[in-house]
């Protein structure tokens, strides 16, 4: 560790005394409010730091033993005369799948398909199954290069859901009202994917255009999306209206493409596609009688790089207990599998047994001797989780860097490695105030954590993730640049983030850089008269329920207020957590 202990004197003109053209790294101005006046710190993390760490490292104690025992069996649940495909999938961390090996990969530019029978005898709390066509090489809670739909559990049953991800991380998905019970009953499936067909965009039915809203996803008021809300305003228009006819003509726009079903906890909602005319390509999803269900792709995933190299049977990378579903009678892209006997499809971790080592909110990350960020092993990083705001697991990582404020010329810069992650899932990295992020939430708030001003490393399903400058102000105001779209692409990249004071007018101004790419936003008269203290630099877990990610960092440089002697040193700790098996690993 090299500290910059270079004094900065206040000077007649403003901005930024010295500017270096590789890292973006600017010597800062002190203003006439700091004693001390401020440094910058070089790390390269070749030894502990002696960073504070709050929650950071855990250990699971007293964890679940994960049974994965499926594949190609000689039972006969199927009915279907002897011999299939399936058994006990569990929820892991861990990979599992059973699956016929595809020679040629398929894309959304190919037409696939698969039909057959199964049966679900046994569903655990969360439990999920997922059956179709996937690539195994990143299997997150969603799976890169994938379609298919899975089997999950809402409500102590079944419930069928359909979704597809390219190769560079967008996704979408539908869920249905498809409900199965683990009753062991036979049922029959079948998807097709029809890439060459498109959207008609033309609305007919002008009632409905008129109503519908186009407040899209989950979570808007049910009075907007609801389905008896829809019937409601539209018998003021048309009172001979009633609910079997509207549902009729919202199943006609749904398979045109200009609207969108989503279905959870009893509740049938309806909005507007955005962008409709986009759409290329169609699925239609069958099971048993009930009415096909038809979904949409869209231009940016068709032409999206996809290799799915498998189809079969695998399991969900999240917490939750197990689901037994068998398979049979399968057909794949017109071909008929043979499962008298065993078909030799290519298994891994299908029929084993272990101790799953963690669980959700189970955050472990700090420095470590390892070697993805920069040029030599040493660096800081992990496994991050984003936690429920009641959650008590919350976490950070950072430097003590005495008192930073909107009034002081703030910047750092270093290296970045994203190896991991799935959706919905964050975590932070920059300037933030110690005392907020250890702040008691109560369930169901929302709040931001006030005083940070950094880097976000933010989940959007519909395209990845942003790598996404941000600052938030002492009374939770935001401002920020969306960034640029961040991937797990296994290589290392260079960043730095600037914040001047001066510009704007003296409002003030960030600049962040990734690979020589610049980012800015500015900040207005509110955000500069609330204001932000900062007192430690570093990784800060997101507040508000979701998902992980693996990120890494090394080589960094950072302003910190100047100090006398050494740094407080922290010895880093790790703290034991008991595994949640009565709520099947996520408690919260």
């Amino acid at each position: 560790m090299v500290h910059v202990l270079t004094n900065y004197r206040k000077k007649a003109t403003s901005g930024w005394a010295v500017f270096h053209p590789l890292l973006l790294l600017f010597l800062v101005l002190v203003g006439p409010s700091l004693a001390g006046g401020l440094i910058q710190i070089e790390e390269n993390f070749t030894e502990d730091p002696g960073w504070e760490g709050y929650q950071n490292r855990m250990e699971c104690v007293d964890c679940l033993e994960v049974i994965q025992d499926f594949g190609w069996s000689h039972t006969d649940f199927t009915k279907s005369g002897g011999g299939e495909i399936g058994g006990r999938v569990q929820n892991s961390l861990h990979q599992a799948y059973y699956a016929m090996p595809i020679g040629k990969p398929l894309s959304f530019e190919d037409s696939f398909s698969a039909s057959g029978k199964l049966s679900v005898k046994h569903i655990g709390l969360r439990g999920v199954a997922y059956i179709g066509f996937f690539n195994p090489e990143y299997h997150t809670w969603r799976v890169w290069s994938s379609m298919g739909f899975r089997i999950w559990e809402e409500d102590m049953v079944g419930q069928i859901m359909f979704d597809w991800m390219s190769g560079d991380w967008k996704a979408m998905g539908a869920e249905t009202a498809i409900l199965l019970p683990a009753d062991g009953a036979v049922h029959t499936w079948s998807f097709t994917y029809e890439p060459d067909i498109k959207v008609n965009p033309v609305w007919d039915d002008k009632l409905l255009e008129e109503l519908i809203t186009d407040q899209t996803g989950n979570g808007r008021d049910y009075e907007l999306q609801g389905e008896e809300f829809i019937l409601e305003r539209a018998k003021k228009v048309d009172p001979s209206l009633n609910a079997e006819s509207l549902h009729e003509r919202l199943l006609v726009l749904r398979d045109q493409g200009l609207v969108e079903y989503f279905h959870r906890h009893g509740q049938h909602r309806w909005w507007k596609r955005p962008d409709p005319q986009n759409s290329h390509g169609r699925i239609i999803l069958q099971v048993d009688d009930e009415t096909p269900y038809v979904f949409w792709n869209e231009d940016r995933l068709r032409d999206a790089p996809t290799e799915m190299t498998h189809f079969g049977l695998f399991n969900i990378h999240r917490y939750g207990e197990w689901m037994e579903i068998y398979l049979n009678d399968l057909i794949v892209n017109g071909e008929k599998i043979e499962t008298t006997r065993d078909p030799k499809w290519e298994g891994k971790n299908n029929r084993v047994r272990y101790t799953e080592e963690s669980f959700q909110s189970m955050s472990d990350y700090g420095y470590c001797q390892t070697n993805w960020a920069g040029e030599s092993p040493g660096e800081i990083g992990g496994l991050f989780w984003r936690t429920e705001p009641e959650d008590p697991n919350f976490s950070y990582y950072g430097a003590d860097i005495g008192e930073l404020t909107l009034d002081d010329p703030i910047s750092f810069s270093g290296s970045v490695y994203f190896l991991n992650g799935m959706s919905d899932a964050a975590t932070y990295f920059g300037y933030f105030n110690s005392a907020d992020q250890t702040q008691t939430i109560a369930r169901g708030n929302s709040k931001r954590i006030e005083n940070c001003m950094g880097i976000h490393f933010a989940d959007s399903s519909a395209v990845g993730y942003y790598f996404r400058p941000g600052l938030t102000t002492s009374k939770g105001d935001r401002a920020e640049d969306r960034g640029p779209v961040f991937y797990p692409n296994k290589d290392r990249h260079r960043f730095s983030f600037r914040y001047d004071p001066e510009a704007n007018d003296g409002l003030g101004r960030v600049v962040m850089t990734l690979d020589g790419e610049i980012f800015s936003f500015d900040l207005n008269v509110q955000h500069r008269e609330q204001g932000a203290k900062f007192d430690r630099f570093g990784f800060a877990n997101y507040r508000s329920g979701g998902n992980s990610v693996e990120v890494y960092m090394d080589d960094l440089e950072y302003t910190a207020q100047e100090y006398e002697g050494e740094p407080k040193w922290y010895e880093q700790k790790t703290i034991e957590a008991v595994y949640p098996k009565e709520s099947a690993g996520r408690k919260y």
